[in-house]
């Protein structure tokens, strides 16, 4: 079963591969995202690698450069595309991880926003 986060998720991944002047921001980074929601404890991770990038449920054994926490509604705006409600969205998350790969993570999800 396709939850709506997953849905999100790959629609983010669309958008980040139109948008070829973006490659090159992600040339090179190699990193494993940990999505969280709190609320509903499902968790689903982003993978950028050399052969491209994908989303796929985290069963919590590959250990993640960065973590991203919030609740399903919050994680859910911040992967919509719609920039007001990625801001307000961007507040009430968490981020954990060097911050090199929070500000570039930001950037995507920001730069992928219609």
């Amino acid at each position: 079963m396709t939850t709506r986060i997953e849905n999100l998720l790959d629609e983010m991944l669309v958008r980040l591969q139109r948008k070829k002047h973006l490659w090159p921001v992600m040339m090179g980074w190699e990193r494993r995202i940990g999505i969280v929601t709190e609320d509903t404890q499902i968790r689903w991770q982003l993978v950028f690698s050399r052969e491209g990038s994908m989303c796929q449920e985290w069963n919590g054994t590959e250990q993640p450069d960065l973590v991203v926490r919030g609740r399903e509604q919050e994680i859910g705006m911040l992967l919509e595309g719609d920039e007001m409600r990625y801001v307000i969205a961007k507040q009430k998350v968490k981020m954990t991880g060097t911050c090199r790969d929070q500000l570039k993570l930001d950037a995507l999800f920001r730069l992928t926003c219609r």
